[in-house]
C-alpha cells in the first residue's frame, strides 16, 4: 500500500472512502470531461486493487458492481487500497453508445503497448484527446497497482465470466518468457479465485490484430506485468442484479486471494458457473453461409456437441434457407448470441467457448 496515495484530485485516508476527479479532457465547447474517483483505503497496509468500468457506453453493469462492493461495511475489514473508476467513457455513458462522440473509435483500444509507435510521422493521425488521457490514467495506474480488473459486458442474456489473456513474451528472449510464465501461474490463481466461468483470449496473432492488448486490462498486465483481467458481466443496458451480485462476490474472493480480506471465501451465487473439465478460449462460430435470418436453438450456457443443430435459416417470407440449419463446428459451451436475427453471409450467430490446446504464455507474432 503506497504512502499517501494520491490519484487525480482525491488522497487517500486510512479507514475512510474518499471521493473525487481525475481530470481527462478539455471540449471545445469550453467544459472539461473528467472519470469519477473511487478511492478506499482500510487502516493496515496491504496491496492495492484497481477497478475500473464504463469504457464503453452501452455496458453499465460495471459501475454498479462498483457502487455495491465499496461500502462502509467493507472499511473495517480491509487491508490495503482499493482504487475505482467506474465512468472511463462519460460521453459514452451518457448517449448509451459504446464509442464517445468525440473520439469516433473503439475507446478500449486507445492504451499503452509495448512497442514504441513512432511520432514523427506526419501522415499519421495524432492520438486522440481520450487516448491521451487513458496513457496518463496508465501511468497512474501502474505506479501503484497490485492487481487489476477492468468491468464490462458481452451480450444480451451471456454468461458472467473472466476473459483471461495469454502472456506475450519476447522471441529469443528466456527471461521475459520465464517472467511470462511466472505471470501467467499468478494470473491462473487470481482468475480461479474470482469464482467464475473462466475464458481464454484468442491466439496471439488474432490478439494482436484485434489490438487486444491495447484494452485496459492488456495494457497494465502485458506493458507493465501486472496481474489483471476483464470482467464480462452479462447484459450491458439492462444489468442482471444476480450477475452484480456476483461480481462483488468474486472480486470480493479475489481481494482474500490476494490477502486484502482476511475472512472465509463467498460461494458464488444466482449465475451460473460452468468448469468444462479443459481449458477453453473464446471463438466467434458459427457463422452464416449466405444471408439469412437466423432464429436460434440454443442459449448461453448450453454444451454443444460438434455437428449439433444450433441455429435455423429462413428468408425473409419466413421461408428455409440453403441447408435450412446451422451446426456446430466446434464442442464447446455458448458464452452468448451475437445481438439481432438479420446475418450477412460470414457474419458469427455466436461466441462460443471452445477447446483450447495452446499455452497460457506465447511469443510476440512475428508481425508485431
Amino acid at each position: 500500500m503506497a504512502d499517501l496515495l494520491t490519484v487525480g484530485n482525491v488522497t487517500a485516508v486510512p479507514g475512510k472512502i474518499q471521493y473525487g476527479q481525475w481530470e481527462a479532457l478539455a471540449h471545445p465547447t469550453g467544459h472539461t470531461e473528467f472519470f469519477p474517483i473511487i478511492l478506499a483505503q482500510g487502516k493496515t497496509a496491504g496491496p492495492c486493487l484497481w477497478l475500473t468500468a464504463g469504457i464503453h457506453g452501452t455496458e453499465q453493469a460495471g459501475p454498479l458492481a462498483i457502487y455495491r462492493l465499496i461500502t462502509e461495511d467493507l472499511l473495517p475489514r480491509l487491508h490495503g487500497t482499493i482504487v475505482a473508476l467506474p465512468a472511463l467513457n462519460p460521453a459514452g455513458l451518457r448517449t448509451m453508445q459504446r464509442d464517445p462522440y468525440h473520439a469516433n473509435d473503439d475507446p478500449n483500444r486507445f492504451w499503452p503497448e509495448k512497442k514504441v509507435i513512432s511520432a514523427t510521422d506526419p501522415d499519421r493521425d495524432p492520438p486522440s484527446s481520450l487516448e491521451r488521457a487513458y496513457q496518463g490514467l496508465y501511468e497512474e495506474i501502474v505506479t501503484s497497482a497490485d492487481y487489476f480488473i477492468d468491468f464490462h459486458n458481452a451480450w444480451i442474456g451471456s454468461l458472467s465470466f473472466a476473459l483471461r489473456d495469454r502472456i506475450l513474451y519476447q522471441p529469443g528472449d528466456a527471461a521475459d518468457r520465464d517472467r511470462a510464465l511466472a505471470l501467467a501461474e499468478r494470473l491462473d490463481k487470481m482468475v480461479t479465485a474470482y469464482g467464475h466461468t473462466v475464458v481464454n483470449e484468442y491466439p496471439a496473432e488474432t490478439y494482436i490484430r484485434e489490438k487486444l492488448h491495447r484494452t485496459a486490462s492488456g495494457s497494465v498486465l502485458q506493458k507493465s506485468r501486472i496481474p489483471a483481467f476483464t470482467a464480462e458481466l452479462g447484459t450491458g443496458l439492462v444489468p442482471d442484479p444476480a450477475i452484480i451480485q456476483a461480481a462483488c462476490a468474486g472480486t470480493r474472493n479475489v481481494m482474500r486471494w490476494a490477502g486484502m480480506l482476511k475472512d472465509d471465501t463467498e460461494a458464488i451465487e444466482g449465475i451460473r458457473v460452468i468448469r468444462p473439465g479443459y481449458a477453453v478460449r473464446r471463438m466467434r462460430t458459427p457463422r452464416v453461409p449466405e444471408a439469412c435470418i437466423v432464429h436460434h436453438l440454443v442459449d448461453a450456457g448450453m454444451r454443444v456437441g460438434k455437428g449439433d443443430v444450433v441455429a435455423e435459416m429462413r428468408d425473409v417470407w419466413g421461408r428455409p434457407v440453403g441447408n435450412r440449419v446451422i451446426r456446430s463446428s466446434y464442442e464447446g459451451l455458448v458464452l452468448g448470441r451475437t445481438n439481432g436475427v438479420y446475418f450477412y453471409p460470414g457474419q458469427p450467430i455466436m461466441t462460443m467457448a471452445v477447446r483450447d490446446g495452446d499455452s497460457l504464455t506465447a511469443p510476440y507474432p512475428d508481425t508485431y
